[in-house]
């Protein structure tokens, strides 16, 4: 079927599935959910799949209350794909490579290994896995950052990476697809952590292990507003309870001797405690 042919099958449809009202809101899925959970979105369940009016979700729209997750999903995407020329000098002052052989040597990869690299920025982390990987699977949201992971990965010949532009929360994969995911400094920027959590485990083989690391709980309120943080660092608890939720079992999580800098647009130069979280998918 041409595309033509599909978008007017769209059109004529009085009657929408989840992608096709999240295309309708010009979002993505994961936040047309979040917004059918917290607002009165006209729509009704048939067995385990969402159903929605066209008509009804064009009045609501028309009444402006769509507006604000549009925008902040927009604004996000913005913020990260100004970031892309500069991010890795950026991310080098943040935190060095010592970071990249923690993880490695902490989750030593299986052998003929699948794994993602969940916000991969400009492929720091994706480069070192590569190594030991048969295949690299490496996700951001941002295209502008995948452009820039890409000629990063063709200048050193690396062949065994695949970019996904994606949201962390809705990966484009099936079902126990991966050995291993690793969440490097990326749950913090996550509207939802417990509903991406979720998504990781879906995708995991039996046997398979999630990796998170990020930043420990702190007070800095400027990193939501000027680095659109949606989480001031996490209380490892929280995160532990998200994994078990989730069906992980196995569930660690503690400090790292590590952190990471960064500072704000006044000058103020803070350092942030990292904090490592793993869990295995059950056999």
């Amino acid at each position: 079927m041409s595309k033509i042919s599909e978008e007017s099958n769209f059109q004529n449809k009085d009657v929408l599935t989840l992608e096709e009202a999240s295309q309708l809101f010009q979002v993505s899925t994961k936040t047309f959910l979040k917004m059918l959970r917290e607002e009165e979105i006209p729509a009704r369940k048939v067995g385990r799949e969402w159903r929605f009016s066209k008509a009804a979700l064009l009045n609501w729209i028309s009444n402006g209350n769509s507006m604000h997750y549009a925008t902040v999903e927009e604004q996000h995407k913005a913020y990260f794909d100004q970031m892309a020329p500069v991010y890795d000098e950026l991310r080098k002052n943040c935190y060095g490579e010592a970071l990249s052989e923690i993880l490695i040597n902490r989750f030593p990869l299986p052998r003929n290994a699948i794994v993602a690299d969940l916000g991969t920025g400009t492929g720091y982390l994706a480069k070192k896995l590569s190594v030991s990987a048969a295949k690299v699977l490496a996700i951001d949201l941002s295209a502008v950052m995948l452009k820039v992971a890409e000629a990063e990965f063709m200048q050193a010949k690396i062949n065994n990476i695949e970019l996904h532009e994606s949201d962390a929360h809705d990966l484009p994969f099936t079902d126990e697809h991966l050995d291993l995911t690793f969440a490097n400094l990326l749950l913090h920027h996550l509207s939802e952590p417990a509903l991406a959590i979720r998504e990781w485990f879906r995708v995991l083989r039996p046997g398979g292990q999630v990796v998170i690391c990020d930043v420990l709980q702190h007070h800095y309120g400027w990193l939501q507003s000027e680095k659109f943080d949606f989480w001031l660092g996490f209380d490892t608890s929280q995160v532990r309870i998200w994994l078990t939720n989730a069906g992980f079992i196995e569930v660690e999580s503690t400090p790292l001797n590590c952190s990471c800098r960064t500072s704000s647009k006044t000058g103020i130069v803070v350092t942030l405690p990292l904090f490592l979280a793993s869990g295995k998918k059950p056999i």
